[in-house]
């Protein structure tokens, strides 16, 4: 029978907590435009001291709150239909204190910059593709046992392999024996030949270890398998070589993708049956001038204020759409839009 048949009161507040806490940093990044990378450690790690409150109020009045065995991935039911949640649910427990910070150090530190380079909702996605793949890797690898896998190394790890396929010549910052910027690709092929070493230690010689390092491999090499189609529609090229990622290069990028995808300006419903000089000259300045995001902007604002929509006669207004600014009828029920 499932666990979630055994759920008490205590269980169901302890889950409703942890499932806000989680969420709440999120929240707050869309709200303010945040960092989605940041949004997620500081969810890690909020998450993980209400784990620890859970484990105070146990101590001193033996009531159990946390839903840790509802949410940690089994490998012996990790395929039942109810189950399945687990998949992603354990990659936000963590064991003790070392087991979070190092998650959250990488997560932090090469997450905030390949966002940068990804997008927040690029990043986001690629984030649970490596913790999917840690979990069903450790699913795969060892069916059939009841032993429970928690953690974020896999999410880590994934990213990891998203930035040495991407980007493997940025630099970043992180603490290899100094806190100084480092190759991305040097710091990812040393996570990934250590826990090869690792793994081949606890697989191969028959060593004992309480540390999924095939569910770290997994999500690694997932990563660096899939991120390059996700990636190359993001707002920065791939395999760029600049002065490193920042949020300036980001908006740059963006602004860049958007001219891309700007239409042509040659045709346009006015100048057939217009001779005002003003709507005329107002049109040139457009083809000539309207290279520019904010150039064009602006004379399509001048020019809203001396046309009328071809359509229905109503007034038009400027909208600033993914391909550009775009000049639209005001009225909900024309469809005009140029260009």
């Amino acid at each position: 029978m499932s666990l979630w048949y055994q759920m008490d009161i205590p269980h169901w507040i302890g889950l409703f907590l942890l499932i806000n806490t989680a969420i709440l940093p999120f929240i707050f990044a869309i709200k303010n435009k945040t960092s989605f990378a940041l949004a997620t450690t500081i969810s890690l790690l909020v998450t993980f001291l209400l784990q620890r409150f859970f484990s105070l109020i146990y101590s001193i009045t033996g009531i159990h709150v946390d839903p840790h065995n509802l949410l940690v991935t089994i490998p012996d039911i990790a395929w039942s239909p109810i189950e399945l949640h687990r998949m992603i649910t354990a990659t936000w427990l963590h064991a003790d204190y070392f087991h979070i910070l190092s998650n959250v150090i990488v997560i932090a530190l090469v997450g905030i910059p390949l966002e940068l380079r990804l997008g927040n909702r690029r990043f986001m996605i690629l984030y649970f593709i490596g913790g999917l793949g840690g979990s069903i890797s450790w699913v795969i690898f060892n069916a059939g046992s009841t032993v429970p896998a928690l953690g974020a190394s896999g999410a880590a790890f994934g990213l990891l392999g998203t930035y040495l396929a991407c980007w493997p010549k940025d630099e970043i910052e992180f603490p290899f024996i100094l806190i100084r910027k480092w190759p991305i690709s040097m710091i990812a092929l040393i996570y990934f030949g250590l826990d090869v070493a690792r793994a081949f230690s606890v697989y191969g010689m028959g060593e004992w270890s309480n540390v999924g390092h095939i569910a770290h491999l997994g999500a690694f090499l997932v990563c660096y398998l899939v991120s390059r189609p996700i990636a190359k529609t993001g707002p920065t090229p791939l395999d760029i070589v600049d002065s490193g990622p920042s949020q300036g290069g980001i908006n740059s990028a963006l602004q860049s993708q958007k001219r891309s995808l700007m239409k042509s300006l040659e045709s346009d419903p006015w100048s057939e049956n217009n001779t005002d000089v003003k709507v005329y000259n107002v049109l040139e300045k457009l083809r000539t001038a309207g290279d520019e995001i904010e150039t064009r902007e602006a004379w399509m604002e001048k020019l809203v204020s001396i046309v009328k929509c071809p359509d229905c006669e109503g007034q038009l207004e400027v909208v600033n759409l993914s391909e550009g600014p775009r000049v639209q009828c005001s009225s909900k029920t024309c469809n005009f839009g140029w260009p």
